[in-house]
Order: C-alpha cells, then sequence, then structure tokens
C-alpha cells in the first residue's frame, strides 16, 4: 500500500525574498475537480502538449505539474495563473519570457518522480532540483563508476552494500539539480562534479 503524504499549504501571504529559495512539494495525482481548475490555466500550446500523451496518467500528471507551476507563480508575481508566458532555453529549461524586472524576476525548475513533484523558485538566481524514488538499480555500479568523481569512488568502495542504494540517489539527485541549475545537458561530465555520498 502507498503511504499517504500530507503537505501543509503554503501560507496566505505568500512572499519571496531575494536571499530565499522556495521549495514546493505535492503530488500530480489530483481530484478531478481540481484538474478541471488546472486545466483552465494552460496555455494553447501546453493544452496540445498535453493531447498528445497516450496514457490519461501520463496526461493528468503533465497538466497538473504544469497548472500548479502557474499557480506558485502567479501567486508570487501577483497575477492569474494563466497569465506567465514561459520561453526555452537551448537545452528546454523552461524560464518566464516576460520582461525581467525587480517585481518579476523569478527563476524555477521542477522535478518529478511517480507521483511526487517538487519545485524550487528564487528571485536573484538559476536553481535546479531534482527527486528520484530510492529503487534498486541492476546496473548501479557501472553507472557510479561513470559519473562517479575519483573521490566519489574512493567513498563508495567504503560503503557497505546495504547503504549503496541510497547513496546512490543521494549523490545523482544532486548532481542532475546542479546541471539543471546550470541549464547544461545529461552530457556534462558529471564524474567532474564532486560530492560527498552521505550525509555529515
Amino acid at each position: 500500500m502507498t503511504p499517504k503524504i500530507r503537505f501543509n499549504p503554503p501560507p496566505d501571504n505568500l512572499q519571496l525574498t531575494d536571499r530565499e529559495v522556495h521549495v514546493f512539494c505535492t503530488v500530480l495525482d489530483q481530484p478531478w475537480w481540481r484538474m478541471e481548475r488546472l486545466t483552465e490555466t494552460l496555455s494553447s500550446d501546453e493544452r496540445q502538449r498535453a493531447a498528445r500523451f497516450h496514457f490519461g496518467k501520463d496526461k493528468n500528471r503533465y497538466v497538473a505539474g504544469r497548472g500548479m507551476l502557474r499557480e506558485i507563480l502567479g501567486r508570487l508575481l501577483g497575477v492569474e495563473p494563466a497569465e506567465p508566458v514561459f520561453s526555452y532555453g537551448v537545452r528546454g529549461k523552461p524560464r518566464l519570457a516576460m520582461p525581467a524586472t525587480a517585481e518579476n524576476s523569478l527563476h524555477f525548475n521542477v522535478a518529478h518522480s511517480d507521483s511526487l513533484v517538487v519545485y524550487a523558485v528564487s528571485r536573484r538566481h538559476e536553481v535546479g532540483i531534482d527527486v528520484e524514488r530510492i529503487r534498486p538499480v541492476r546496473e548501479m555500479e557501472d553507472i557510479a563508476a561513470h559519473i562517479f568523481s575519483k573521490p566519489e569512488r574512493a567513498q563508495w568502495r567504503l560503503l557497505a552494500d546495504d547503504k549503496k542504494t541510497e547513496a546512490f540517489f543521494y549523490c545523482w539527485v544532486r548532481k542532475e539539480a546542479w546541471l539543471k541549475a546550470r541549464g547544461s545537458g545529461i552530457d556534462e561530465p558529471l564524474n567532474q562534479i564532486n560530492l560527498r555520498l552521505v550525509e555529515m
């Protein structure tokens, strides 16, 4: 049985200062009445993209993810969720297309795993975020050998076998978030990024 997760809603007076990064976490599987509201906020190109999904679950999760992003940005910008217009970088990273001013400058990033979705938002700095469900990975040793730096591989060899899966994902999601903040592709050499494999 999948455990039910309860998230606290953001405060009514949601504000984001220049020194903060806000992280929002929720689920993509939303009730039908919520989906109707979220669908209404989408742009025509977002609706067209949603229509191209083959499976209804994938379509609904895309609509929910994009609609809730619009709600977050709308609240922080003081506009209706349907108003933000997006442009896309070379690697496909979305950004606000409107001219940046002190009032409407927002950087954001989104990640999801299964039904869990996370958003990171900042006023002044590019941000990246990632989330993964911890699960067995058949090729974990080979992937670790390819993406871990030399110091990380040394740490990896010292870990007990029952600690390796969690350490793998702990390192992977931070590297992925770093690449997303830079707007880089996954082809950038991950073994040049050096991180701790476990929390200190």
